[in-house]
């Protein structure tokens, strides 16, 4: 373990062109998300997550659908193929996603925000069907932010997503809210990490990194909350009072993060879902991805 107060140009640049490949994949106002293809498994992850509930079980949320971590591979979850573009667990059993629906599953071209309660066996629409494609997803409490693809617009509902308020136009990867303190949302984009401190309407640049980070979450520790972040090699860093210091070895190119506390973090990357128990020093396949 390090702590670095360099910039690597060469990571840099690859964090770069890999944010903006991420945030790139959003689909324009008023155009219609392209049909998914449903033909080659699995395809690409969007989201993991850990349940609150009973199973405890890892969740994959994919290009085709909701899985779950079995002893021999992926599982899928429910019957639904949608996109899921965005995935998060908010509690027992209760999961909240977005996207697009499969070809021939009818319904508006975009999901809206969507709940589960019985750990992604069906869904229910909560609000904006047919006109919001979240392409990220974090929530504290009641609140919920959403990062609208259609508009890149962030959104934020202060009653479990019934109705929404418009914030701030930003172009991100990822975005979560700080378990301390509601207002404060943290973003990942081409221009750095981005710091929203009155609950989305504005975003300035914060948080210096010693590298571009991709991918991030907060943890809640004795001390108050602590950011994790992944960068574009899947090198794992954490901030700390005086910087920043890089956990371990990278697992790969990063396309979903999950901290379930310090030591338990899950993510994917290359083409495998990968676990570490020791707060990022190791990691381990737990699946791969066909």
């Amino acid at each position: 373990m390090s702590i670095l107060n360099r910039r690597s140009a060469r990571t840099a640049t690859t964090a770069l062109t890999l944010l903006v490949a991420l945030t790139g994949c959003s689909a324009g106002r008023g155009q219609s998300p392209p049909p998914v293809d449903t033909s080659e498994g699995v395809g690409h992850v969007h989201a993991v997550a850990t349940n609150m509930g009973a199973d405890t079980g890892t969740y994959v949320a994919t290009h085709t659908g909701l899985y779950l971590v079995g002893e021999e591979g992926l599982v899928r979850v429910g019957e639904t193929r949608s996109d899921l573009m965005s995935f998060t667990v908010i509690g027992p059993d209760t999961f909240l996603a977005s996207g697009h629906p499969a070809p021939g599953e009818g319904g508006p071209s975009s999901l809206g925000l969507i709940r589960s309660t019985d750990a992604g066996l069906t869904w229910a629409e909560v609000s904006l069907g047919g006109e919001s494609d979240f392409h990220a997803l974090t929530a504290v409490d009641e609140r919920i932010y959403g990062l609208d693809a259609t508009t890149s617009t962030l959104r934020w509902s202060t009653d479990q997503g019934t109705r929404w308020q418009e914030g701030a136009q930003i172009t991100a990867a990822d975005l979560d809210a700080d378990p301390a303190a509601p207002d404060r949302v943290l973003a990942t984009t081409p221009d750095g990490l981005m710091l929203s401190a009155d609950g989305g309407a504005t975003f300035a640049r914060t948080h210096e990194t010693p590298e571009p980070l991709v991918l991030i979450d907060h943890v809640t520790t004795g001390a108050g909350s602590v950011l994790l972040g992944l960068d574009a090699a899947g090198v794992l860093w954490r901030e700390l009072p005086r910087g920043w210091r890089s956990m371990g070895p990278g697992i790969g190119t990063p396309e979903a993060f999950w901290a379930l506390d310090e030591q338990t973090l899950t993510a994917s990357a290359d083409g495998a879902v990968h676990r570490s128990t020791d707060g990022g020093a190791t990691w381990s396949v737990i699946a791969t991805i066909d």
